[in-house]
């Protein structure tokens, strides 16, 4: 008999309990992998959600700057236009702000935009805060912060403006502003006289004062501006001076010495007040072309002294190549009517010299704008225009320089009998204003240096010389970190 071993066979339930085993391995993978799959798909499009909203928010932020810079805007266009009856509401006496809310995206997401102006009536600073609300997510809101800073595109939109570098070398020089149209009221005496006359008048209901406001310590503000758009450490040199307004540079910070200041009035001695001061300023330099027409006079010598150039109530143009005078008190050039002067001395030599005692008389009401590429030295008892006294004195634009050399280097010195009232205009110059006394206007060149302890008061109303000029941006930066964001988040939560 043949015995051999036969194994059991295997049972058909033990072939399925296997098969159930890998199922449910594979069936948990799948579910693994399509829960994973499931949650990158919503985190792309929460991602690609948020992207599409941060578009949308920073469009919200920057139709909220735009409707700032309309309103800035139409009130340099329209001095009676008022702020709050468009929306706004007024923060102090300079500041401005508003809220849009309710601004519907697709997906029930809704927006709303914060919009804050700093100075709104000089050098406005503007901050814009959006939030965009995603519809039916639990999650926090997409948002933009922009900053920008605007300027005017006068030439003259600040007080003193170089190329290169700006010195005070005086102990005891200073910067600050005031607005020569700028109407005060109708109970103010301005000009110093004791009553309140024509000059403190706004008899036509727009705003601006009827004549131009003599400076005076009554309407002086704290909007006095200097910039360099040099990135040298010495592009600002401060030292002692005091700078009642702002200080910018095109990189490195101002120098300030230990009586030295930058800042709002009340601002200690020896410091700046960082949120007047930026290292990103910028300015154009275009050249200027004197006029072509004129009548042709000869050169203006101290033999011809005193003279009297134009008349009262006319306009006349001259072509001369030089102008000198010297000696005493009475060798005076006075000038009438609205006179222009163009001086065709060549590059490199000297057009306009006055020493001694000699020196410019404007008249009261009239206007002197001189043209000239060769050097100007005008110093003895330099210019009086209109008056010798900052009450008595025509507005700075009442003088004008006008520097056309393109090439080379322009010196230009000024001196004030008394005070000087000027705007210059020497892109390529070294521009060197002497004074102890008032120095009013604004200067713009190469190189500047404010000799002696002169006061400076920047006339805000050349921000629209030539022109209702509109401003614009010179500066736009996104807030996108928190500690940026924290410098103006008292402001922005309104």
């Amino acid at each position: 008999m043949n015995s051999r071993f036969h194994p059991l066979p295997r049972t058909g339930s033990a072939e399925r309990g296997s098969l159930l085993i890998v199922a449910m391995i594979l069936s948990a993978i799948i579910g693994i992998s399509i829960v994973s799959y499931i949650n990158v798909g919503r985190s792309s499009l929460t991602m690609s959600n948020r992207s599409l909203y941060n578009n949308g928010a920073m469009n919200l932020a920057e139709n909220g700057l735009e409707e700032a810079m309309y309103s800035i805007n139409k009130l340099v266009a329209d001095p009676s236009y008022s702020f709050t009856s468009d929306g706004w509401t007024a923060v102090g006496t300079s500041d401005m702000r508003r809220k849009w809310t309710g601004t519907a995206f697709d997906q029930n997401a809704t927006g709303e935009v914060r919009v804050y102006i700093y100075n709104y009536t000089v050098a406005p600073r503007i901050i814009a805060r959006s939030l965009v609300s995603l519809g039916g997510q639990a999650s926090s809101a997409v948002e933009k912060w922009i900053e920008v800073q605007l300027r005017k595109t006068s030439k003259f939109a600040n007080g003193l403006v170089a190329k290169d570098s700006i010195r005070f070398s005086g102990n005891n020089a200073s910067v600050d502003s005031w607005n020569s149209k700028l109407y005060p009221s109708t109970t103010t005496d301005t000009d110093g006289d004791g009553t309140v006359d024509a000059l403190d008048t706004d008899a036509n209901g727009d705003g601006v004062a009827d004549a131009s406001i003599p400076y005076s310590s009554g309407v002086r503000r704290d909007n006095g501006s200097v910039g360099s758009v040099s990135v040298s450490v010495d592009a600002v040199l401060v030292q002692n001076a005091d700078i009642w307004g702002y200080a910018a540079t095109g990189g490195a910070l101002p120098t300030v010495g230990s009586n030295g200041l930058v800042g709002p009035f009340g601002t200690a001695t020896g410091t700046m007040d960082m949120s007047r001061v930026s290292t990103d300023f910028s300015a154009s330099f275009d050249p200027v072309t004197a006029p072509t027409t004129g009548s042709n006079i000869a050169s203006i010598a101290s033999s011809d002294l005193p003279m009297t150039l134009g008349t009262a109530g006319t306009t006349n143009v001259y072509r001369l190549p030089s102008i000198t005078g010297t000696g005493g008190a009475a060798n005076v050039l006075t000038i009438q009517g609205n006179t222009t002067l163009v001086l065709t001395a060549a590059p490199g030599t000297t057009a306009i010299q006055f020493t001694g005692n000699a020196g410019i008389a404007i008249a009261t009401g009239a206007n002197l704008t001189i043209y000239v590429e060769g050097d100007v030295n005008i110093g003895g008892n330099g210019v009086a225009n209109g008056g010798t006294t900052a009450a008595t004195s025509n507005p700075p634009s009442n003088f004008q320089i006008w520097g056309t050399r393109t090439s080379g280097t322009q010196n230009v010195s000024i001196a004030g009998n008394g005070v000087l009232s000027a705007i210059a205009y020497v892109p390529n110059g070294n521009l060197s204003i002497n004074g102890n006394g008032d120095v009013m206007g604004s200067f713009v060149a190469d190189d500047i240096t404010v000799t002696g302890n002169a006061s400076f008061h920047y006339d805000e109303s050349l921000g629209n010389f030539g022109g209702n000029n509109p401003y614009r941006v010179s500066r736009w930066n996104e807030l996108s970190e928190a500690t940026a964001r924290a410098t103006y988040s008292s402001v922005m939560n309104f």
